[in-house]
């Protein structure tokens, strides 16, 4: 895609800035996996204030590096990983070559077989075809050097800022320091210009005639005496500002002018989107369907939604709630024949905008929110880890359990309506799964799900720990026996059943009425994941007539296909799509959850650790088309997390992640999670929360909307306009 120029004498002229920030705390979302990468601010030429960009997040971040010696089937799941040739076989990866076990299994482990990368001093310029090269110095996660600002520097492209692709180092003939790296394209000679500074200051350059070809190479320096055009810092940009009150911790790279299609573009996908309108469409009725229809009349109401306008153009429909004395005047109008054709009854509204408590629900982590209609009376349901104390292991000294709510209404299920006094254990402590195991701890991440017409609670259990199962296979010491261990926890799946006799569905909150948990076996009936043991975080994906499971293992994501009508096996083998290979989400991918929305699939993962760093990222596949869901490639990366730490109404919600898709009682979509609870400089667990869903123009969701921004509440009046026909 070639990004969008507009020209002329009307066009509102833009700036934008590229810059890292100063290492601050997790506590303000900005510790060094965040603050050392590439930011972006846009300022309009008729303002002197910068905008940052994404709340001052980190847009474009360094991909790691994969070892040597892992070979393509096995680190087909880093697909941001950047392309380098063997001069960088081992550069940046450090004394430590070993690879893991999962290599074997055409896998890659993070922290293991993945080097995180940070960068600094980032450098934005044109390239040929009017997008964006952007130079940088690649350094260690957390901020040191590692060994490739000796002699390169990292270089990516993008079409439009939104995603980013990386062409990998360029190497120059020089082992004396490569920092503050920029460039230029140079049209007249169609060549790119790369210049840096030595480590005594001196300044060098280079030239390159093909981006796409600069692994297994080093380029020459240029001759100065011989006229070669160096670049300097604000060729082709402004001045670097000198002060920045705007954002004063950023560490600015450089500045360049963008169009207004340009800044338009990022502001819609980066910038925050608010309310801008609401209107209710006007409807002709006959009057022949109103008169002495009290019920008819009600249902026109009913049907009539309220279209919310956004900024960035993007619109969301909303149900509204109608002024009952509007209602019986013109019920009163009706039904005394003083309405006749061509009359109009207007109507008065207000927008239906349900705002839940904050926590929804305490301590109840990876939360699950289910709307089902149980032999047709709707029912909602909410499930949960317990994580009391920041313990989702062994929660409450042996009494662990599996919580399930049931009411009537999303906001009935929270704490703060009673969700909690009204909770069933579905499993404690104690209960055996198929196998005849006791399962004593976790009850990791439930989650409902409708299989082959069976309500289905998909689950991690874990077992006393008798020295097998651990991260490394070691034996554990005789303290920790008989103690559950996360190591030996498997997926697996338990069924409502239904009545022999009538085939509906038996009552959900009566624990005798779920059937006794399987484990999840490979096609073999083999364990999911032979090189750990622990697998969790399963869930389920529909496309084009095949069914999948999506869960976790070996910190990243697989999936396989499975036969709904035997939902205990898979039918393939299992493969890994999803790896962190960033600093945000770095040695952790986990909780998929995947919704269909406008031809594809919308798929959240969690990164980083469980804690106040938590955050979600997104993977996108094409849906109904019979993509291989089963090939990493399939799956479109975004290369910044999705959902982070930040401001929610004004107060910091910190470790936001482990989210699953859903809807509400209109059907208006919500998202359900859990943030870290974190108070006086200590974890405490993790509380379930829910919040709309927003789709924007560009077709990303949004996840962090305020309340103000989703209506606005000079706009939550409306009125309905009924023309008799």
């Amino acid at each position: 895609m070639k990004s969008v120029v507009m020209s002329g004498p009307a066009e509102r002229r833009y700036s934008l800035m590229c810059y890292t920030r100063e290492v601050g705390t997790a506590e303000e979302a900005n510790n060094a996996d965040v603050a050392l990468s590439m930011h972006l601010a846009i300022r309009s030429h008729e303002s002197a204030r910068w905008v940052p960009l994404n709340d001052n997040y980190g847009i474009y971040f360094a991909a790691g590096i994969p070892k040597p010696g892992i070979n393509d089937s096995a680190r087909r799941a880093c697909t941001k990983a950047p392309r380098y040739g063997t001069q960088e076989s081992i550069e940046g990866v450090g004394g430590d070559t070993a690879l893991s076990e999962a290599v074997g299994y055409n896998a890659v482990m993070p922290g293991k077989d993945i080097v995180l990368k940070s960068l600094r001093d980032p450098y934005i310029f044109r390239d040929r075809s009017g997008g964006f090269i952007i130079v940088s110095t690649r350094i260690a996660r957390g901020g040191s050097y590692d060994g490739s600002e000796r002699s390169s520097m990292l270089i990516c492209r993008s079409a439009d800022l939104l995603s980013y692709e990386s062409c990998g180092q360029l190497h120059v003939e020089s082992a004396d320091g490569v920092h503050r790296p920029r460039g230029i394209y140079d049209e007249r000679a169609q060549l790119y210009r790369f210049a840096w500074d030595d480590d005594m200051g001196v300044t060098h350059s280079t030239v390159v005639d093909d981006l796409d070809a600069i692994a297994d190479r080093s380029f020459a320096l240029e001759d100065p005496s011989k006229g070669a055009s160096i670049p300097i810092m604000k060729t082709g940009t402004e001045e670097r500002p000198q002060h920045m009150s705007d954002i004063p911790d950023a560490v600015v790279g450089n500045v360049i002018a963008i169009s207004a299609g340009e800044a338009e573009i990022l502001l819609d996908r980066f910038g925050r989107i608010y309310n801008t309108g609401a209107e209710v469409a006007a409807i002709d009725v006959p009057v022949e369907e109103l008169r002495n229809d009290e019920g008819a009349f009600r249902h026109v109401l009913e049907s009539l939604k309220a279209t919310l306008t956004y900024s960035d153009g993007s619109s969301a429909q909303r149900s509204v709630t109608w002024d009952e004395s509007g209602v019986q005047s013109a019920l009163r109008r009706i039904s005394g024949g003083k309405a006749s054709q061509g009359d109009v009854i207007d109507i008065p509204g207000t927008v239906v905008q349900q705002v839940y408590p904050v926590p929804f629900a305490q301590r109840r982590a990876d939360p699950s929110v289910f709307s089902w209609s149980w032999n047709g009376k709707a029912m909602f349901m909410f499930i949960a880890t317990d994580d009391t104390d920041g313990n989702c292991i062994d929660p409450h000294n042996g009494r662990t359990h599996m919580p399930l709510r049931v009411a009537e209404s999303i906001s009935r299920l929270s704490d703060e309506e009673g969700g909690r006094d009204s909770e069933i254990d579905l499993l404690k402590c104690g209960d055996r799964n198929s196998e005849g195991r006791m399962m004593t701890g976790c009850f990791w991440a439930p989650e409902l799900h409708v299989i082959a017409g069976r309500l289905s609670i998909l689950f991690m259990p874990c077992f006393d720990d008798e020295g097998a199962g651990t991260s490394d296979g070691s034996e554990r010491s005789a303290l920790r026996r008989r103690k559950p261990d996360m190591w030996t926890g498997r997926c697996h799946i338990m069924q409502l059943k239904k009545d022999e006799h009538s085939g509906e569905d038996l009552d959900p909150r009566d624990p005798g009425n779920w059937s006794i948990p399987e484990p999840i076996t490979r096609s073999d009936g083999g364990i999911l994941n032979p090189i750990q043991l622990i697998s969790l975080d399963m869930s389920v994906i529909q496309d084009s007539g095949r069914w999948y499971y999506i869960w976790q293992q070996v910190g990243s994501i697989w999936i396989a296909q499975f036969d709904p009508e035997h939902p205990a096996r898979l039918t393939t083998d299992p493969t890994q799509i999803v790896v962190p290979e960033f600093a945000w989400d770095n040695l952790i991918a986990e909780g998929p959850n995947a919704i269909v929305h406008d031809g594809f699939i919308y798929m959240l993962y969690s990164g980083s650790s469980v804690g106040i760093d938590y955050t979600t990222g997104l993977v996108i596949a094409p849906a109904g088309v019979g993509a291989d869901l089963q090939q990493a490639e399939t799956w479109r990366k975004q290369d910044y997390p999705l959902q982070k730490s930040g401001l929610y109404n004004g107060e910091w919600q910190l470790g936001t992640g482990h989210g699953m898709w859903s809807k509400d009682e209109h059907g208006v979509g919500v998202y359900v999670f859990h943030n870290a609870c974190y108070a006086s400089g200590r974890y405490d667990g993790r509380d379930a929360q829910i919040r709309r869903v927003h789709w924007r123009a560009s077709g990303i969701p949004v996840l962090d909307m305020q309340t103000k921004e989703e209506l606005d509440p000079r706009f939550a009046s409306v009125t309905a306009t009924i023309r008799i026909c």
